[in-house]
């Protein structure tokens, strides 16, 4: 066998044990905030596992065979455990809408470096939701989009701060804005993350809150965890129905999440429902691709059932909407 072939096949195990690795090391980010960010790739770590056993089935042999085959299995089944319960709990059963009172609501990061907001508007009006949150809403997208929305959505409010700070709440339902100090109205000003915290009512008088907001991404770890907290505090004293929905930059694979969820006796509806990145940026331009990572969620508390949940069409957003109907016990 040449030299050239040799390294070719030891940069494949390598490669191989590498993804398996990675997996069981996910596996103690509960101890390790560092290693549950591996947990956020997940849905590259099982593929990558499942690739990793006829690799070293083919590439190794004698003992050392067996024994990489079986450390790779159980990089496999470490990486299965994970997603395979997301998987399932996408199929459960929804209740049945109401015949009436059910309530439609979106929820959208915008991406600040979209300017088609004709684009937007379609989306919102195909789906034609009664409550609609927004996420990287920026001056540019307001000046156009607020015009396009107000006719249909006379209720609003609007968060403009630092760069995740920026956030929009349109309605069809009157609501009253609870001012908790958490939406800033400097658009030059330095606070990064915000929340829009808003009280409705349901046609027959039920009450319920819908509260949207925007994370920063899981890097560094102390800074995600710090604003899940700082959120948990605000979380725990809303009382009654709730509606918790945005843009997290977390997805639910990590033990970061699943412990907020947790901790705040929430129920996240948004199973297995990938939706970023719609494009990505790479040989110097913006280039349309797939989504891999769930990322936009909708949380809920307190008799809020949601009768269905999708995805709705993409946008010139690098994040798809999300639109999900509810009724308030």
């Amino acid at each position: 066998m040449s030299v050239l072939l040799k390294l070719i096949r030891l940069g494949l195990v390598l490669g191989a044990l590498g993804v398996a690795t990675f997996a069981m090391l996910a596996l103690f980010g509960f101890a390790a905030p560092e290693l549950d960010l591996l947990n956020h790739v997940q849905i590259l770590l099982l593929p990558g596992t499942a690739i990793a056993l006829p690799i070293l089935a083919m590439a190794l042999r004698g003992w050392g065979r067996g024994a990489a085959i079986i450390y790779a299995f159980v990089g496999l089944a470490t990486s299965a455990s994970v997603l395979l319960p997301e998987f399932l709990g996408s199929m459960r059963e929804r209740p049945a809408a109401p015949a009436e009172g059910s309530i439609t609501m979106m929820t959208h990061n915008l991406f600040g470096m979209n300017y088609e907001m004709e684009k937007v508007t379609a989306a919102i009006f195909a789906e034609d939701p009664d409550i609609i949150v927004l996420q990287e809403y920026f001056g540019e997208q307001a000046t156009e989009l607020h015009p396009l929305l107000l006719a249909e959505y006379p209720f609003f409010v609007r968060c403009r701060g630092g760069k995740r700070a920026n956030l929009g709440l349109y309605s069809r339902i009157p609501f009253d804005q609870q001012e908790d100090g958490a939406c800033p109205s400097d658009a030059y000003g330095t606070t990064r993350t915000a929340h829009i915290l808003a009280s409705f009512q349901t046609e027959d008088g039920k009450p319920f809150s819908v509260i949207t907001t925007h994370m920063d991404w899981p890097i560094p770890v102390s800074r995600q965890q710090e604003q899940l907290s700082v959120l948990s505090e605000v979380l725990d004293k809303i009382e009654g129905p709730m509606i918790l929905a945005g843009d997290f930059n977390s997805t639910p694979w990590s033990y970061s999440l699943r412990q907020f969820v947790a901790n705040n006796g929430l129920v996240r509806e948004t199973m297995n429902l990938l939706t970023f990145p719609m494009s990505w940026h790479y040989f110097g331009a913006w280039r349309d691709t797939l989504p891999f990572l769930p990322l936009d969620h909708v949380m809920t508390r307190g008799g809020v059932m949601v009768h269905g949940i999708h995805t709705g069409q993409a946008t010139a957003s690098d994040h798809l909407p999300v639109v999900f109907s509810f009724s308030v016990d």
